[in-house]
């Protein structure tokens, strides 16, 4: 738990220090990011129909004390792992389509558009930003909490 309470830290003082020495804030947080990174967790939860294993896989790393089987275990890390291999793989599509649309719209005649370039690019790193902050906030230290108990309930 204290990993991810420093994870956060960690990040909201980057986000801040950019911030006093000129950065916006604004871009640190696209909707079109944040929906292409969600919406991909929400497909393969459906798809696999583990809402109620991404519940309990949660509420067994809140609650500690809560007994949990061995099986129910099992499937929530197996769950997390795939919500980390998924997150990063929509975060390395969202690069791919946000550079590729960026690429295709310059107008390369003009000065004013390449002076841009470097502040698009900047925009499309926000998605392995989004994924990180997942799965290293998140998703793996479940999995590490889950494989890490060793409680069963009959």
């Amino acid at each position: 738990m204290f990993y991810i309470l420093g994870f956060v830290v960690f990040l909201i003082i980057t986000i801040f220090a950019d911030i006093i020495f000129g950065g916006l804030a604004t871009v640190y947080f696209t909707i079109p990011a944040m929906l292409l990174i969600l919406l991909s967790l929400v497909a393969v939860m459906t798809a696999t129909r583990s809402f109620k294993v991404f519940g309990r896989g949660l509420k067994a790393v809140i609650l500690p004390k809560k007994p949990l089987s061995e099986e129910t275990r099992g499937q929530a890390a197996a769950l997390f792992r795939l919500l980390s291999k998924t997150t990063a793989l929509a975060a390395a599509i969202g690069v791919l389509i946000s550079v590729v649309i960026m690429l295709m719209g310059s107008d390369w005649s003009d000065l004013d558009a390449r002076l841009k370039l470097g502040g698009n690019i900047a925009i499309s790193l926000i998605f392995p930003l989004y994924a990180l902050f997942m799965i290293a906030a998140i998703f793996e230290p479940v999995v590490f909490n889950l494989k890490k108990r060793r409680d069963t309930v009959r």
